[in-house]
């Protein structure tokens, strides 16, 4: 743990930088020219201690050293990108709540200490001589779905770590969305967490597989937050709750299939 409150964009420095950076690569500019660990924006005055110039080089260094030799060229690359990120994020720089919850973190993270990194996994596309980043991946809070790059890779390992590990293939897009993107259970990480288990024991076998066995199977857990307040469930009552759900629909599809 660093102990350090990350420095922070504000909105609108964010936006200007957003688009100097578009601005460069339209012009055939390389985005590791944007890596700027020297000026450390506004850092929150309260709680902790900001870093040092040379303690954010650093974070850079340990974090790009995990991805090197990943190949983005690739769906599994991408995937294993988004993890590794993720998990280096939370064990080198480890956001405290405050920060982790400050949209400017996570511009500044993006903008100047990796746009590399972000830019590899979401480079936009060219169109008409310019190109168009994606400004969601890039800075985030676009809608009600705040999707930063390195937020979303940081949150996935922080409630899924050790089962994203375990899955093979590993989770992709549709899947993270299906189980994190529903505000009316996304904040409760055990019933997250217990419905990415069963995605990886009953997704593989039915209709559509793993990504659409997760859309629909999240749906209907959505619909039972209606009858059951499922904040107040233990852990073993949610683990429960979640089995006989799954195994409902799972008995409900082989009897159509009988029938």
């Amino acid at each position: 743990m660093t102990g350090m409150l990350i420095p922070r964009l504000r909105s609108s420095e964010a936006m200007k930088e957003f688009s100097t950076h578009a601005r460069a690569l339209s012009e055939g500019g390389d985005p590791s020219d944007f890596v700027d660990t020297d000026d450390l924006g506004v850092a929150n005055p309260t709680g902790g201690s900001a870093p040092t110039r040379q303690q954010v080089k650093q974070w850079r260094e340990e974090i790009v050293s995990r991805l090197a030799g990943l190949d983005l060229s690739t769906l599994d690359g991408r995937q294993r990108h988004g993890l590794v990120l993720g998990r280096a994020i939370a064990e080198v720089i480890n956001p405290c709540r405050a920060d982790a919850a400050h949209d400017g973190v996570w511009s500044y993270l993006s903008l100047r200490v990796f746009p590399d990194v972000v830019h590899g996994r979401w480079p936009g596309e060219r169109s008409q001589g310019s190109v168009k980043l994606p400004v969601d991946r890039w800075i985030g809070g676009s809608g009600n779905r705040d999707r930063n790059y390195l937020k979303l890779a940081w949150r996935r390992w922080i409630l899924l770590g050790d089962i994203m590990q375990t899955a093979s293939p590993l989770f992709g897009e549709d899947e993270f969305g299906a189980l994190l993107e529903r505000s009316a259970v996304a904040r409760n990480k055990p019933l997250v967490r217990e419905v990415a288990k069963v995605v990886l024991e009953y997704g593989p076998d039915q209709p559509g597989g793993r990504s659409e066995f997760a859309r629909k199977f999240m749906k209907l857990v959505c619909m039972k937050t209606g009858s059951l307040y499922l904040d107040i469930l233990s852990g073993d009552e949610i683990r429960d709750f979640v089995q006989q759900e799954a195994a409902g629909v799972v008995r409900s599809k082989a009897r159509r299939a009988v029938g």
